[in-house]
């Protein structure tokens, strides 16, 4: 992120009598700098250091507050500040990392019960996800519901059938919200997800429309017979879905996804992905986002770039 400020220093860990803390230089605190801080997905406070003083500095505050994202909880739900990280991710790999600050769209094609596309909005960005799971799809609109009508957003929720030939039509609940009835009208935030099936994505959206796409793959558990009698391996069906992810996504959209290398290597997460089209980021930048979650999974990042 900080390689978009002109004349910023590589960030580098550094402990001040005890105190974690991940240092950078720049030539001035420009408003596009603070805008990139207030993204920084741990951060809690920001500080001008003057020798062993840390002088506390205001950064922007998100649209909306981190408990979008934070207060559903349940099992095995990706933590919220890693999401982040991947939507940061994504956005800055692509060839719209200039215009972090405004309106871009996020697909989350995995969505669960909606952290990537609640930490979108938490920027304000639109986003769409899709979940082919019945209960996971009605909690997210459920909880979304309740947590507009709670906090007092002015909002609308409209409900569609979408169609794709040959296959049962699926159910689309879009949520639009904003602060006011003023901001509602002119410039709301987008939520849309859909109970469908992921291979599907480019039938329901019609048209290449995203900036970034953010998912975490399933991690393989349910997935790594290779028999073809009861489970369908991982990698076969993404070969399927990064295709069908491919014709949603604008030329130049970036690409973060999360996976358990346990059984999915970054190496061949990387070739399919390149088989698939997609334009494959490597370099030091791109490593060491391996870290245990719990003993059957060590999660790992991609990053790529849609051709």
């Amino acid at each position: 992120m900080l390689a978009a400020e002109p004349g910023a220093s590589a960030p580098r860990a550094e402990s001040l009598r005890g105190l974690a803390l991940i240092c950078f230089e720049v030539p001035a605190l420009s408003e596009e700098l603070l805008a990139i801080l207030s993204l920084f997905s741990a951060g809690y406070a920001c500080f001008v250091r003057e020798g062993d003083a840390l002088l506390p500095i205001e950064v922007p505050a998100l649209p909306y507050g981190r408990d979008l994202s934070g207060v559903l909880k349940y099992k095995g739900k990706t933590n919220e500040m890693f999401t982040a990280m991947m939507i940061n991710l994504a956005v800055f790999s692509s060839a719209f990392r200039g215009r972090f600050a405004q309106k871009l769209e996020i697909l989350d094609p995995l969505c669960g019960r909606g952290t990537t596309l609640f930490e979108a909005a938490r920027r304000g960005y639109d986003a769409a996800g899709i979940e082919i799971d019945k209960a996971d799809f009605s909690q997210i609109n459920l909880f979304l519901t309740k947590y507009l009508e709670h906090n007092r957003f002015k909002h609308s929720v409209q409900k569609a059938s979408l169609t794709v030939p040959g296959r049962p039509a699926v159910h689309s609940v879009r949520f639009e919200f904003a602060a006011d009835a003023k901001a509602l009208k002119d410039a709301p935030e987008r939520l849309q997800f859909i109970h469908g099936d992921t291979l599907h994505a480019a039938s329901y959206f019609g048209r290449p429309r995203f900036h970034a796409l953010v998912a975490d793959l399933p991690y393989g558990i349910a997935h790594e017979s290779r028999d073809g009698k009861d489970k369908v391996a991982l990698d076969q069906m993404m070969k399927k879905a990064l295709q069908a992810w491919k014709k949603a996504l604008l030329p130049g959209a970036g690409v973060a996804l999360s996976f358990n290398a346990h059984t999915l290597p970054l190496s061949q997460a990387r070739a399919m992905l390149e088989a698939a089209g997609y334009e494959v980021l490597d370099g030091p930048e791109t490593e060491g986002f391996a870290h245990w979650v719990e003993q059957a999974i060590l999660r790992d990042i991609v990053l790529a770039r849609a051709a």
